[in-house]
């Protein structure tokens, strides 16, 4: 995959899509929620939505079921992070006792800085808590609704198990009876939203009913109230509780984790936490890490062979598992399933010449014909120390670089035999791909679900904050960014070697097309010839010099600003649309349009903290193990920041001359649980306070070169070991948001 470096010049739209492609209509002051509507006006745009049970394409009705479904997945995360005492969490612990005899947290009486702080990061550890829970309730679902798996044999036929998987299958015929938990429905959303992993682990595990159906929004939309309280019948969570075997309610469910010692299979009863304490607990505060399995510093020694168990040592052992799974019933790798550049299923050549050096399944063939044993070793009771993927990592490295082991897994003989012989691309790609599936990850999934829900809860927070629900042209601002999202995807189609970004009501209707994975699948391929992913992981720094770029070859290309939005950030990137020369002789055409956002009266009904700004939930800060590169990542950083810095003050200079005032930029304050806190930059959101808590580590960071938690195999890419780092990774399918490959 290639990208432009740095800002480039805007690519162009041809002159006859830009006809065709109508204007969105304008948002308009209705857009805000009335002071003197009543509850029946304001629920009027979303309480009789035309719905079926399968979505043919994305329309208002089905943007406005999903932005009912995100305030649900808001209200929930409100109600398990304010729940005082869930799982021996109390908010006691971080108060004073003077708050504690001032009921200050119940009469929300002002906390000093600290204790706002912690009692925050105690709210966001209950919230971690539950969302470990829901991913592995996620997994006992998806583990019964799954009857087999594929196979490589089914990778060289014709059939609906593979090459036919996105055009012949039927879907799944949902009933409300059938719905799960609006915890799962929570994973099961942020799972779609990643669209080769999604379709990826649907193919592994033979689930096309269930990926052409896609979300049920007519049962989902009849589920959920108009105070977005998710209600089901008692017939749907008695099947639920019958067939996963899991109560409907997640905070029901056992307090400990059964989990099977990988190395000999001894069951054991893992508390999901150590961090309870009692309400009038009065010591020491041991903090918020825990060893528990949903804890930050899961840690478990078994009882019978001594393994001491850990997050690491468990993404071996689903390493070892597929290894096991690849030898015995001959099922594929994860990462060697979909073609790199379409994304799609494409079968295998059926010659055995071809077939032994087709590139995408070399990860394949190196495991059966030379790493077997070393790899099923791993998790063996006398392995020690403990082994963790850098273990998989140094075997499979060791194997690249040795010549004749790669002549002897790709078969080549005769006089090719007595040549050095090169590993190709593909096979590098795929090598990557495939070890991107394990590290932080010890899930089933592609992906590390957690981390997914918790960067999309960003999402979801911003669309309850913004409310188009309850605006009385809820309607016409869903028909409005449809048309948006429209122009957006004939910014890829023109442009295919960049970065595009979409804004916060670009990203609406993207993420409510991907919900629906067939349906988006076909439509994505006609326009662009490949199924477009949206990882939930980028860097920071790529992702504001990309919306700098789409801001403005949209700008250009549409003639309208693409982010309405009025804070700094989105006045500083369209200021930076505008060369001082232009400027000063009054032809430019960027200028023109900003100014005419802010003349026809459209730049004051979208303010700084509430408006279409950069949808930036998949922001991620990378970090790299190497010195080197980490000094030149931040001189990048800090070089972006003085870029942005000086069109900032560009866009005072002109707001001023034309009467205005821009926000400053201090005055950017955010809600972290009742704490308020200052955001240091336009993209990463929120600050996370306990990035310790989480299971898999920081959903906000990401980490790069060779030795890392992340790292790519050595010899795999053309740096020698880059950053795999999760889905979102060199191997994982990329870590844009959207990148095309030329």
């Amino acid at each position: 995959m290639t990208k432009s470096n740095g800002v480039a010049k805007s690519g162009s739209v041809p002159d006859k899509e830009k006809e065709s492609s109508e204007a969105p209509p304008r948002y308009s002051e209705g857009n805000g929620q009335p002071p003197t509507a009543s509850a029946d006006e304001l629920n009027s745009a979303f309480e009789s939505l035309n719905l079926s049970s399968w979505t043919l394409e994305v329309t208002p009705d089905t943007c406005l079921a999903h932005l009912k479904l995100l305030h649900a997945f808001q209200n929930l995360k409100e109600d398990v992070g304010y729940t005082d005492g869930l799982w021996g969490l109390f908010d006691s612990r971080v108060l004073s006792q003077d708050d504690k005899k001032s009921n200050a947290v119940e009469k929300s009486l002002k906390l000093d800085d600290e204790t706002g702080k912690r009692l925050a990061g105690l709210r966001e550890k209950r919230w971690a808590l539950f969302v470990a829970r829901a991913v592995d309730r996620y997994e006992a679902w998806w583990g019964k609704i799954s009857k087999s798996s594929l196979s490589e044999y089914d990778m060289e036929q014709d059939s609906e198990r593979y090459s036919g998987f996105t055009s012949k299958s039927t879907p799944l015929s949902w009933a409300e009876n059938i719905l799960p938990p609006l915890d799962v429905l929570m994973v099961w959303h942020a799972h779609m939203l990643n669209p080769r992993a999604y379709l990826e682990d649907c193919i592994l595990y033979c689930l096309n009913g269930l990926w052409v159906a896609g979300m049920p929004w007519k049962f989902i939309n009849d589920a959920i109230d108009t105070d977005f309280n998710y209600n089901v019948s008692n017939d749907c969570k008695k099947a639920w509780e019958t067939i996963i075997g899991r109560k409907w309610d997640n905070v029901e469910d056992p307090i400990a984790k059964t989990l099977k010692c990988p190395s000999c299979s001894t069951s054991h009863q893992i508390p999901w936490t150590t961090c309870a304490l009692p309400e009038d607990y009065n010591g020491p505060d041991p903090g918020l890490l825990g060893e528990g399995y949903g804890d930050g510093n899961f840690t478990y020694v078994c009882s019978k062979c001594g393994k001491t168990l850990t997050r690491e040592f468990l993404e071996v052992a689903k390493f070892v598992k597929d290894v096991q799974d690849l030898l015995h019933h001959n099922r594929p790798m994860p990462g060697t399933i979909l073609h790199n550049d379409t994304g799609l299923p494409k079968i295998l050549p059926r010659t055995i010449s071809a077939k032994d050096r087709h590139e995408r399944t070399f990860p394949n063939r190196l495991i059966k014909k030379h790493l077997r044993s070393k790899l099923l070793d791993l998790t063996r009771p006398d392995k020690h120390p403990t082994p963790s993927m850098n273990n998989v990592r140094v075997l499979i490295e060791n194997a690249i670089d040795n010549d004749a082991t790669i002549k002897e897994v790709e078969s080549v003989t005769g006089r090719d035999a007595i040549k050095r012989y090169q590993l190709g691309a593909e096979a590098r790609a795929h090598t990557r791909k495939m070890m991107s599936r394990y590290w932080g990850n010890p899930s089933p999934f592609a992906l590390e679900l957690g981390g997914a829900v918790l960067r999309q809860g960003i999402f979801v927070e911003k669309m309850t904050k913004i409310d188009w629900l309850h605006s009385p042209a809820a309607r016409d601002t869903m028909s409005r960014l449809i048309r948006k999202y429209e122009r957006f995807v004939r910014l890829m189609m023109f442009n295919p070697k960049q970065i595009v970004v979409p804004t916060l009501d670009v990203d609406l209707a993207w993420h409510t097309h991907q919900l629906s994975p067939a349906i988006y699948t076909q439509w994505m391929f006609s326009k662009t010839h490949q199924l477009i992913d949206h990882d939930d992981k980028i860097d920071e720094g790529k992702l504001s010099t990309a919306f700098e770029w789409t801001s403005k070859a949209y700008q250009e290309a549409y003639g309208e600003v693409y982010s309405e939005c009025t804070c700094w950030y989105c006045e500083s990137i369209r200021a930076s649309h505008v060369s001082s020369v232009g400027s000063i002789l009054g032809v430019s055409k960027n200028e023109k349009i900003s100014e005419s956002f802010h003349t026809s009266g459209r730049a004051s009904l979208c303010p700084p903290d509430n408006s279409a700004h950069i949808s930036a939930h998949n922001s991620v800060r990378f970090q790299d193990a190497d010195d080197r590169r980490e000094w030149v990542h931040k001189r990048v950083h800090l070089s972006h920041k003085a870029h942005l810095d000086k069109s900032y003050e560009k866009a005072q200079k002109r707001a001023r001359k034309k009467g205005r005032e821009l926000p400053p930029r201090d005055e950017y304050y955010y809600s972290y649980w009742g704490y308020p806190y200052m955001l240091y930059g336009p993209y990463v959101y929120p600050v996370y306070f306990t990035p310790a808590v989480y299971p898999c580590g920081d959903p906000g960071i990401a980490m790069a070169g060779q030795g890392s938690q992340g790292a790519c195999v050595a010899g795999a890419c053309g740096q020698g070991g880059g950053g795999c780092g999760g889905s979102g990774g060199c191997g994982g399918g990329g870590v844009s948001l959207v990148r095309l490959p030329s």
